[in-house]
């Protein structure tokens, strides 16, 4: 019997920290950068994985930001738990620059061998290198290599896709191409989707679309029902992520008591996307005296994160 029927958790997300090296015109975080600084209490981190491995069995643990070495002790203990608790995969997405200190890069990168890594996604692409020098992030790929730490790979991000002609992904095949004597494999990457910055810088290569509203949790890409919760994400601050709702904190409750309390059906916002998807939840926001104009959207998931922020508030 699962420990709650509402959710059979296989994935963790650890956002390390909000910090970063970079201020990129495609993230999707947005203005995070302005905000006060903070990143997720290591020992904290490590209690998550651990009692979690007791209830399910998880399969991947993530960690990425901000960028997640700027605490790589952190980062390090996560995924160290992780080993040590059978889970088999254990990724990391890095800008690869936290340091200019040749010999802490090093410690680091070692660290993170040790500590069981094995998936190391280095995001290289042009709106990185607006901010950041390949001089740099070559030398810790290379360092990387030299440390041969499996399922390392450039992880770039596409406007639209990468068969999409525009200067930024010519210009991120360039960047892909200054590591290319250090035969590193390139994943898919991932495809840009206009929200946060990349909502203000980029929106021009987007074509709004007439919505699906009646589309629920679960029939959207990269998405799953609230009452069959399979990932969840924990933000530097401590929140406890399911989509795009906040089920607890890890700095005031255990990881196990917000698990367990966790119920959908006693959501109003949650219960609408279920049983009407997001067509149910606009005309909740509606009742509440919120005005949806889906037209200024790009997708049913874009509708459902602005209704739920601006709704929660009148709950």
């Amino acid at each position: 019997m699962r420990f709650n029927k509402y959710m059979n958790i296989n994935r963790i997300e650890f956002s390390i920290t909000n910090a970063c090296t970079s201020n990129c015109k495609h993230c999707s975080v947005g203005n995070a950068f302005n905000e006060r600084k903070t990143s997720i209490d290591k020992n904290i981190a490590v209690s998550i994985v651990a009692e979690l491995s007791k209830k399910y069995d998880i399969e991947s643990v993530m960690t990425f930001g901000g960028e997640p070495l700027l605490y790589a002790d952190t980062t390090c203990a996560i995924h160290k738990i992780a080993t040590e608790n059978g889970i088999p995969k254990r990724q990391i997405i890095t800008n690869g620059y936290f340091s200019n200190d040749d010999n802490k890069v090093s410690t680091v990168i070692k660290a993170l061998k040790e500590s069981g890594v094995n998936s190391l996604l280095l995001s290289i692409d042009a709106f990185h290198k607006e901010h950041i020098s390949l001089d740099k992030v070559y030398l810790f790929a290379k360092a990387v290599c030299g440390e041969n730490i499996t399922g390392f790979k450039l992880h770039p991000a596409w406007v639209v896709n990468c068969e999409h002609d525009n200067k930024y992904n010519d210009e991120t095949k360039e960047c892909l191409n200054y590591f290319a004597n250090l035969h590193i494999p390139v994943s898919n990457g991932n495809n840009i989707f206009p929200a946060g910055n990349a909502a203000v810088f980029l929106s021009g290569f987007y074509e709004k679309k007439i919505i699906d509203m009646n589309m629920k949790c679960g029939e959207a890409p990269y998405t799953e029902r609230l009452d069959e919760v399979e990932t969840i994400a924990i933000n530097p601050n401590g929140d406890v992520i399911v989509c795009c709702f906040i089920i607890g904190n890890v700095n005031h409750d255990s990881i196990t008591e917000i698990v367990k309390r966790y119920n959908p059906h006693e959501n109003s916002i949650m219960r609408a996307l279920i049983n009407g998807g997001v067509c149910e939840l606009k005309k909740l926001a509606e009742e509440n005296g919120i005005i949806v104009d889906t037209t200024q959207f790009y997708s049913a998931c874009s509708v459902c994160a602005d209704i739920v922020k601006r709704l929660i508030p009148k709950k």
